[in-house]
């Protein structure tokens, strides 16, 4: 993959020069010609996978002549406003942060050898190589190189030594000779990941065959929707993203993955941050509240275990969750900074409702309701779904009753569906619920063509699922409907200019297995049959 960087250059102080660029070794000077300009030693402050100035794996060098170096040179990190107004510049890395400037980075291993992530476990899992672009490394026979992986996806790290004191003066010693390269020290910034808690869910996991991006769903992706990296530069040289586009996907089974998650700095962490309570319900929101963990937005928490026996066995289920992770400042490394926890989830935004006010309050095209307790309204209540909304989440009555709902359709300019629920979408599931005593008014037939309106929904889908589910009620239908009746040449019949459907359960006339027996029909001044006694088709004239 091609690359090209912008390279900043300004003269500091001090005879110093400042340069940023895209990649450094330590043992060589970037820039030759400075060499030739009596400008022929430097020091390469590495970003070392953070960014620098912005721009990723920079890194920043300072470039001296002999004489200044032989009076010793005072450095400045690259982000202490020491270095001047135009000469200082941020240094960042997402997740995790910076433990300081080291001059020796090494391959992290432990006292017998094995490579270790940067969390401290062991790389024994195989796998291919790839670089800093996410792309698989091959050798010169086209084969992929292999490294090892930790259990949890994770590459070899590194640890560090020789802390640099900015206090300490640079001096010629502490440069290394190259013939032809001149005289160079690097530091490199030295990244600690973030403490964190992962609360782990289990789901079928697909990988993109093109860029190995994994999805955790229970069908497989249409296409794959991850960023990838392209060929084509921007003006600034750096590489373009776009869609990576995939369809062919590897089913990998059923994997752990991270589903929530809290992070912190362990360098200012109080007891807080440490131990957290599990996420609980709120009695009187009827909302489970995650605290600092982040909520999931499509499932729900059940239960958190300690290791995947006591999520198997569903024992022991805990309370708190407690890291006890450790970093060493010496070495620039965390051993155990993941307190990873397996969580039991149900799928679906989920909500206890007791009460009226919890249903309005937490009203939601997809959210899901256990209803813990029987609801009883009247024509002043807020009844949050009726005419014109859209329902597709799952409602659990736990044989609860919702009574004496009373909707009022009187716009015949807006609203094209009504009823209890103005549409029933085919993801939407009712178990265990009776709907009883309801009464939808429809005063006000829309005038927009194909509207639809019934007791229990103004459109049902055939795709509904519909459990242990009784509808009882009146429909009435008032004097106010405008059936406006144009003469159509094609037919020589007088028709509605604004046809709309009205059913007893639903305006489209699905029924999902709901018996109709329990809702009456009233009409007020004109003339309305059930046509269909299985669907509860009404012909009104």
């Amino acid at each position: 993959m091609r690359k090209r960087t912008k390279i900043i250059i300004g003269l500091a102080a001090l005879c110093a020069g400042t340069l940023v660029f895209g990649a450094c070794s330590s043992n060589r000077s970037p820039y030759p010609e400075f060499a030739e300009a009596g400008y022929d030693f430097s020091v390469c402050f590495d970003a070392n996978g953070g960014k620098a100035a912005g721009k990723q794996n920079s890194s920043i060098v300072n470039v001296y002549s002999s004489e200044r170096v032989r009076q010793g040179v005072k450095l400045y990190a690259p982000d202490d406003t020491g270095r001047g107004p135009n000469n200082f510049y941020n240094v960042e890395r997402n997740g995790y942060f910076l433990a300081g400037w080291y001059a020796v980075r090494e391959a992290r291993v432990d006292e017998n050898g094995t490579p270790l992530d940067e969390e401290g476990n062991p790389c024994t899992v195989e796998g291919d190589l790839y670089d800093a672009e996410g792309n698989i490394v091959y050798d010169e026979d086209g084969n992929p190189q292999k490294a090892y992986y930790s259990e949890y996806g994770k590459p070899q790290g590194y640890s560090y030594a020789e802390k640099w004191d900015f206090d300490t003066l640079l001096t010629r010693d502490d440069f290394v000779y190259e013939e032809g390269a001149g005289y160079a020290f690097t530091l490199y910034a030295a990244w600690v990941p973030e403490f964190s808690f992962e609360l782990q869910g289990q789901e079928r996991e697909w990988m993109c065959e093109k860029c190995n991006t994994s999805y955790y769903q229970e069908t497989q992706p249409e296409r794959c929707t991850a960023s990838v990296e392209t060929d084509r530069l921007d003006s600034d040289g750096n590489a373009i993203t776009e869609p990576c586009g995939g369809t062919v996907f590897i089913d990998k089974g059923m994997s752990w993955y991270t589903v929530s998650s809290y992070r912190y700095n362990p360098q200012f962490a109080t007891e807080e941050d440490k131990t957290l309570t599990v996420p609980a319900w709120n009695d009187e929101t009827g909302v489970l509240e995650y605290g600092k963990l982040s909520g999931p937005s499509d499932r729900t928490l059940l239960s958190v275990y300690a290791s995947e026996a006591d999520w198997e066995n569903e024992t022991n289920a805990l309370g708190s969750l407690q890291n006890n992770g450790t970093w060493d400042e010496a070495t620039a490394t965390a051993t155990k900074n993941v307190s990873r926890y397996y969580a039991s989830w149900e799928n679906g935004l989920w909500y206890r409702i007791r009460t009226k006010e919890q249903l309005a309050k937490n009203k939601g095209t997809n959210r899901c309701y256990n209803l813990l307790a029987d609801l009883e309204y009247d024509e002043n209540d807020e009844w949050p779904f009726g005419v014109g909304s859209s329902y597709g989440g799952i409602f659990r009555g736990n044989n609860h009753t919702i009574s004496g709902v009373v909707i009022n359709q009187d716009n015949s300019s807006d609203d094209t569906r009504g009823g209890l629920f103005g549409t029933i979408t085919a993801s939407a599931r009712f178990e265990d619920i009776t709907f009883e005593n309801i009464t939808c008014n429809i005063n006000q037939a829309s005038r927009r063509s194909g509207a639809m309106f019934g007791l229990f929904a103004g459109e049902l889908s055939a795709e509904a699922t519909m459990t242990n589910v009784k509808v009882t009620g009146t429909l009435f239908i008032g004097d106010g409907i405008y059936v406006d009746r144009g003469f159509n040449p094609d037919t020589g019949m007088a028709e509605s200019r604004y046809p709309y459907d009205i059913g007893l359960l639903s305006g489209n006339f699905v029924t999902c297995g709901i018996s109709l027996s329990g809702i009456t029909l009233k009409v007020d001044n004109k003339k309305a049959t059930v046509t269909d006694p299985a669907t509860g088709e009404i012909e009104i004239s």
